[in-house]
């Protein structure tokens, strides 16, 4: 999940973060969360499938689209005849059960295809179902190619589920900042401000209220979230608007605008978020930042994003997508974060010289960044606690502090924004340069890190001498 506080939520029988009890924990709130997204997403199923009456199901890796294919329209053909033999039982070699089924293709993006199937038996039966599913794609990778066939998977800014043997929540949700009344981090100070940069933060909305609540906030617009309103803060709602400040923070001159993405629960099928991010892409924007994502079947790359990043964004050489690693607590990869071409953020603890507890890890997270108990813009208004302060309400007042990947990645996000405006770096040039430094500066046992502040620092003296860039080391 992108959204936790700074204390484990749970420890173990003799006083440890492990433990009985924390695991416990750990799972009750998994499927507290799971039964949110599941109830505002009433065709979504999870992974591993569930029977109804389960006592005892699996936990939850990924939510996904029941009964839904996605593929490349180039391969739709291919794919459709492969279902055509699965329902006849050429594949399937026991009778054929998907005998009959609808087949409704769809395109939700151009050059992608969603393939519907309808069988009376299939609902009934999730097991049944996804088995299907998993024949069909395994079929298409022996017949058309690797990973030319997926399911169509959930994103969401809760960020991950912790998997077996977690012993903790990696987040829990946003807490009252008692009496903080500045954003920490602090709003940069420096000339390497963001001015003449565009980030999109596709999210779930802007609280309409926060750019003239907060000074630091003056002209951040964007679509208005829906889960704020008439002085209640639904289920991450606010979640954009803590983004967008936290890039405004770090880069306080940059244009920032929140795109509302991911509605209902914070999250969305994989093909709505590339649909949306692809209207994005019209605006030119620097930097995207990205703080949802999935786990993925097998830990494969979501079928859309594969066509997103290497298509329409590659031919967007100057506009960087940044995105959060996902809150596990372990090195499970996190999608789209784990993408070569993505800038996946992991998130470092206070004082900033150790992982942050929750955060997940690997040779696939480029970088670390604050990201445990930030103080951000929020909404104003009553927020009924869901996870582990059930029933209890907590009263916000335009400032929340919450911990999370979610928030290290809008660090980086403006970071990268300061840097331009600094420099004269395209936003490639400059998420390079930062990342070089991250490198350099990297802290053992955890990796490359940033820090607020490093916009416009030089690894080497060099670059510090180009006409290029003026702002370098102000």
């Amino acid at each position: 999940m992108a959204a936790g506080t700074s204390a484990k939520p749970g420890g173990g029988d003799d006083g440890t973060a492990g433990g009985p009890r924390a695991a416990a924990l750990t799972r009750n709130i998994s499927e507290i969360q799971l039964a949110y997204v599941l109830a505002n997403h009433p065709d979504a199923v999870a992974y591993p499938p569930r029977r109804a009456g389960d006592t005892s199901p699996p936990p939850a890796e990924f939510v996904y689209q029941q009964g839904a294919l996605l593929t490349r329209e180039r391969d739709l053909p291919e794919v459709l005849a492969l279902l055509s033999a699965a329902g006849t039982g050429e594949e399937r070699g026991r009778g054929g059960s998907a005998r009959g089924a609808a087949i409704e293709p769809t395109v939700p993006v151009p050059g992608l295809a969603l393939v519907q199937l309808r069988h009376p038996d299939l609902p009934a039966d999730p097991v049944a179902a996804d088995e299907l599913l998993t024949e069909v794609i395994t079929a298409a990778d022996r017949r058309i190619g690797p990973h030319t066939v997926a399911r169509n998977t959930l994103l969401s800014v809760s960020n991950g589920r912790p998997p077996p043997p977690a012993t903790w929540c990696a987040a829990t949700e946003p807490e009252e900042p008692a009496g903080v009344t500045v954003p920490l981090p602090r709003v940069s100070a420096s000339r390497c401000d963001g001015r003449g940069t565009l980030v999109v933060v596709a999210d779930t909305g802007l609280d309409p209220a926060a750019p003239a609540a907060h000074g630091w906030m003056n002209g951040v617009t964007g679509d208005p979230d829906t889960d704020v309103g008439g002085g209640v803060i639904d289920g991450y709602g606010g979640h954009g608007t803590f983004c967008a400040s936290t890039v405004r923070a770090m880069a306080p001159r940059a244009g920032v605008q929140v795109r509302r993405v991911f509605a209902g629960a914070g999250a969305a099928y994989e093909t709505d978020v590339v649909a949306r991010l692809l209207t994005v892409l019209d605006q030119a924007p620097d930097v995207i930042n990205l703080s949802a994502g999935t786990h993925t079947w097998l830990n494969r790359t979501l079928l859309s994003f594969d066509f997103f990043v290497n298509g329409p964004l590659a031919e967007r050489p100057n506009t960087v997508l940044v995105a959060a690693a996902g809150n596990d607590g372990d090195d499970w990869r996190f999608a789209p974060a784990e993408m070569p071409q993505v800038i996946s953020v992991g998130a470092l603890d206070v004082p900033g010289n150790a992982r942050a507890w929750f955060s997940d890890f690997g040779d696939w997270v480029k970088v670390f960044a604050p990201g445990q108990e930030l103080v951000q813009a929020f909404p104003s208004g009553t927020y009924t606690y869901r996870e582990t302060r059930i029933g209890q309400t907590a009263t916000f007042t335009g400032l929340a502090r919450w911990s999370g990947t979610s928030f290290s990645a809008p660090i980086v996000a403006g970071l990268i924004a300061a840097r331009m405006s600094g420099t004269g770096e395209t936003a490639r040039e400059a998420a390079d340069s930062l990342l070089r430094l991250a490198r350099a500066q990297a802290l053992p046992g955890v990796g490359p890190v940033l820090r607020p502040g490093q916009a416009c620092l030089c690894v080497h003296e060099e670059p510090c001498r180009s006409r290029r860039r003026p702002g370098c080391g102000s």
